[in-house]
């Protein structure tokens, strides 16, 4: 039900689509509808993608919910139409508008993930290659597609929308995700041809907010978005285990004689002391562990490897593209000296996930007390030549005290001669402590 609901909510934004003004962002608007916020107190304050939010970089950034579609050729159409944009639940929403005068018969959105937003280092390039097919919507004559977040950030469906929301916002409440997209399709008229449509091309000229001109060598567009904090009350604390005594009849004890004045005792209990202050203190390195599975040992030391800085205690795993599409996960380990887990403390999980592109993104989450303030991940081919975390694959060392964090989606790699995948797993760990002074870390 909550799906169909989801269609119908989709097509009656549409219909308010087809009037909407494209606009220039000069600021945030704070969104509060996401039917992911409205329903979970648990999520409050958690940053969530903002479809009031959506801009088009190819058109410095020109916000628009709305991307047009058109028939015929681009500068003179035959019609126009849109698609709109939403995220509900854990997925994008695509809206794709019937044309006037048309039956729309067959609807595509192609994707690809360009990255994030503020690391243009971990960049893919275009074209979008992964295609969709829409569906017809529950009422009216619009088309609807819907891309998982999950398949977005190429991790399993069951993934918990903690954990989702995490990787659709990993700069927390300021810019997220980037796209490639292109829409595509067929339509028809009453006894005419079948004839097919497109999104349109990046828009170079504006007057009064209608575009005058376009750049024809892109062959799609980009799309981004910000995120916002999501907008719900916090959960209610837990009921005391203990009642409070009954408050007394009188705010004042009866008066005390004394030799020479009456005097007042007053009945209130003094003020609860302040709570005690928190502070992030350094705990140590980790690195992900994977556990022997029927006994096959999956993590190997990386002291067995004679690259630069790699006499060290720490592992790589050795995964296959196969075993990454079905995901791997295992423990975060702080201070394993000698690569002894007995020594080791275990701050959270780590889990990895490859879509059928063969793109894997790692997700790391702790557990209280501790936090991540850097995420480092290898993804290569063996031997190993590099150790230190700062040349890894993917680097992120402002990652600024959070519990969970996603890479951008890494490439599995083609490894010639029999060589196999290498995947290091490593991470700066913080810990939360009322300590007035912070205790020297555990491990590096």
């Amino acid at each position: 039900m909550k799906i169909v609901a989801a269609l119908l909510a989709s097509a009656s934004l549409a219909s308010a689509g087809r009037s909407f003004s494209s606009r220039r962002s000069l600021g945030l608007f704070k969104r509060w509808d996401y039917d992911v916020c409205l329903n979970d107190c648990t999520l409050a304050g958690v940053p969530i993608p903002d479809k009031d939010n959506l801009q088009l970089p190819l058109e410095n950034n020109w916000s628009e919910q709305c991307p047009p579609i058109y028939i015929g050729p681009y500068d003179a159409p035959l019609a126009t139409s849109r698609v709109c944009l939403d995220f509900v639940g854990p997925y994008v929403y695509f809206n794709v508008s019937a044309f006037p005068g048309y039956s729309t018969k067959s609807a595509t959105v192609t994707w690809k993930l360009k990255g994030n937003a503020i690391q243009p280092s971990g960049w893919s390039s275009p074209p979008p290659t992964t295609a969709i097919t829409c569906s017809p919507a529950a009422v009216g004559d619009d088309y609807i597609c819907k891309l998982p977040f999950s398949d977005i950030l190429g991790v399993s469906p069951t993934t918990s929308i903690t954990n989702l929301l995490a990787g659709m916002c990993p700069n927390g409440d300021r810019e997220g995700l980037v796209f490639y997209f292109e829409f595509s399709g067929t339509v028809q008229s009453t006894g005419g041809p079948l004839e097919t449509f497109n999104q349109q091309y990046p828009c170079t000229t504006r007057q009064d907010r209608t575009c005058t001109a376009w750049d024809t060598s892109y062959p799609y567009f980009e799309l981004s978005y910000r995120c916002s904090k999501c907008n719900v009350s916090p959960c209610p604390p837990p009921p005391s285990s203990t009642s409070a005594p009954p408050p007394p009849a009188s705010s004042t004890a009866p008066p005390v004689s004394s030799s020479s004045t009456t005097s007042y005792v007053s009945s209130s209990s003094s003020a609860p002391p302040p709570p005690p202050v928190t502070v992030t203190c350094g705990f140590g390195t980790a690195f992900g562990y994977q556990a022997p599975v029927g006994g096959v040992q999956k993590s190997i030391t990386l002291n067995t490897q004679s690259g630069k800085g790699c006499n060290r205690w720490g592992w790589y795993e050795t995964p296959t593209l196969a075993e990454l599409q079905s995901g791997i996960s295992g423990p975060l380990y702080v201070g394993a000296g000698g690569n002894d887990i007995s020594k080791a403390v275990n701050v959270g999980t780590w889990t990895a996930f490859a879509n059928a592109l063969g793109k894997v993104t790692v997700t790391y989450t702790t557990t209280p007390p501790y936090v991540i303030s850097q995420v480092h991940v290898d993804l290569g081919c063996l031997p190993i030549d590099k150790c230190a975390p700062g040349t890894y694959t993917y680097s992120n060392d402002g990652v600024a005290g959070v519990p969970v964090w996603a890479t951008t989606p890494i490439q599995y790699p083609t490894c010639s001669g029999g060589s196999k995948a290498a995947l290091i797993l490593h991470a700066a760990i913080d810990v939360l402590t009322t300590a007035t002074t912070c205790a020297p870390p555990k491990a590096t």
